[in-house]
């Protein structure tokens, strides 16, 4: 009778503490980004939907286009970074602006930028 109720009683703790462990827990899911660099004027997905835009860190903008099921499609407005936030999880994407043909042209003769 003591090994049945000693079992009994680890039992109960166990599953007390399992159960606990699951009530507290967040369900956080990570950022899951199909490209994390990309140019202006392209378009992204991020995943989970609810991911957060950081906008007072993010230098970059960007627009909601549409939602698809649990994912949000974002399009590239301007050149910058851009940050995503999950719970404790944060996603950086790149956006480079868009080269001109007359830029390339530039550039390959060593007039552009320096």
């Amino acid at each position: 009778m003591k090994k049945i109720f000693s079992i009994f009683i680890i039992t109960l703790l166990f599953f007390t503490l399992f159960g606990l462990i699951s009530v507290t827990s967040e369900e956080c899911t990570p950022i899951i980004v199909n490209k994390d660099f990309l140019y202006v004027g392209e378009t992204f997905t991020v995943f989970p939907a609810d991911a957060k835009l950081v906008e007072h860190i993010s230098t970059g903008n960007v627009e909601v286009v549409g939602i698809e099921g649990t994912r949000k499609v974002y399009l590239a407005k301007s050149s910058g970074t851009i940050i995503f936030k999950n719970c404790n999880d944060m996603l950086t994407v790149r956006v480079f602006p868009k080269e001109t043909p007359f830029d390339a042209l530039k550039n390959m003769l060593g007039l552009g930028k320096k």
